[in-house]
C-alpha cells in the first residue's frame, strides 16, 4: 500500500495545491505510472530538505510517501529539485491543478 502527499505553494500567484492519494485507488496503469518515477528520482534516499532558493516565484513542494513501513518526505523547490525529482513534481502538480 503507497500512499502520496503532495503540496505545491508559490509561484507568481501564491496559490497553493494540494493532493493525497491512495494508489490502491487509482487504475492499475495510473498507480504503476507514479511507483515507477517515484523509484526512477530515488525518492527514499533524497535529502528530506533542499537548500532554499532565492528565487522570488519559484514554487515550493512538499512529498510525502508512504509505503508500507517505510515513508519519507522531502522539500524542496523548482530551482534546488533534484533532476531526478523533476519528473514526478510535474506529474503530481498537473494531478493537483486537476481536482480543483
Amino acid at each position: 500500500m503507497m500512499k502520496i502527499e503532495f503540496e505545491r505553494s508559490g509561484g507568481f500567484m501564491g496559490r497553493t495545491v494540494s493532493l493525497s492519494l491512495d494508489l490502491d485507488d487509482l487504475p492499475a496503469d495510473q498507480a504503476q505510472a507514479l511507483r515507477l518515477l517515484i523509484d526512477n528520482a530515488d525518492f527514499f534516499n533524497l535529502p528530506a530538505d533542499s537548500p532554499n532558493s532565492p528565487a522570488r516565484d519559484a514554487f515550493s513542494y512538499t512529498v510525502a510517501v508512504t509505503d508500507g513501513a517505510r515513508q519519507h518526505t522531502v522539500h524542496t523547490d523548482d530551482v534546488s529539485a533534484p533532476e531526478s525529482l523533476r519528473p514526478l513534481l510535474m506529474d503530481l502538480s498537473v494531478r493537483a491543478r486537476g481536482r480543483r
